[in-house]
């Protein structure tokens, strides 16, 4: 047996080199996790409001709400209503949506029974009547 020390001739040291492809590929993941997972949406403080007001303080809630014209068939005939008022012919709805502020709106609200007709001719009163925004809504 032998126990003595060995003397081992020692050289310069190489140093270690890194593959520069994995490295590259490492970076390159890292980047594509970061643009995927990154919030690129605006925060909800800077988003643009829908609503446009004239300046501070001066909208009232009648101004808010659109007129609301329900148009029935009541015996086979149309009939058209909104609110309490219940007109028989259009000469009487022509009537009543001229003497209407106009900047709310109109939105027309037919039954499943009603005629064509009489859908297009409460569409139509509204258009001459000089509302700007008119909305169909079929009733269920």
């Amino acid at each position: 047996m032998n126990f003595a020390r060995r003397t081992v001739a020692r050289g310069p040291t190489a140093i270690p080199r890194l593959p520069l492809v994995a490295f590259i590929d490492v970076i390159l993941f890292l980047l594509l996790y970061f643009v995927f997972v990154a919030d690129l949406t605006p925060e909800e403080q800077h988003l643009p409001s829908a609503l446009r007001t004239e300046g501070p303080g001066q909208g009232t809630s009648s101004g808010l709400l659109p007129q609301v014209l329900w148009v029935e068939s009541v015996g086979g005939r149309a009939r058209y209503r909104m609110g309490d008022r219940v007109m028989e012919s259009r000469a009487s709805l022509d009537a009543l949506l001229n003497g209407l502020p106009k900047a709310a709106g109109l939105v027309v609200k037919v039954q499943g029974d009603v005629s064509v007709e009489a859908a297009a001719s409460a569409l139509a009163s509204g258009k001459q009547a000089g509302f700007s925004k008119i909305s169909y809504v079929p009733a269920r």
